[in-house]
């Protein structure tokens, strides 16, 4: 995921967050500050989640060069 479909999603996030809160009349003050503060942390943790997932798709490939590097002969060994 890049930085822009990222920060598209944490605004998306906030947008459905402080629409539900001022329907629901939860939080009586709402000030910019919050918002702000709800946008970073939404943002900082998508950011997070496309750090991680680029480890698991290194692992993922690393393991898949693996098995394409094994002849039928390896893996007939393993049962024998």
């Amino acid at each position: 995921m890049d930085a822009n479909k990222n920060e598209d999603v944490a605004l998306g996030i906030v947008k459905v967050y402080v629409e539900e809160v001022a329907r629901l009349g939860l939080k009586r003050k709402f000030d910019l500050d919050s918002v702000i503060n709800a946008y970073l942390y939404t943002l900082a943790r998508l950011n997070k989640k496309s750090e991680d997932m680029k480890v698991f798709e290194k692992a993922a490939e690393d393991e898949m060069q693996i098995e394409k590097e094994e002849t039928k002969q390896d893996l007939l060994k393993q049962f024998v």
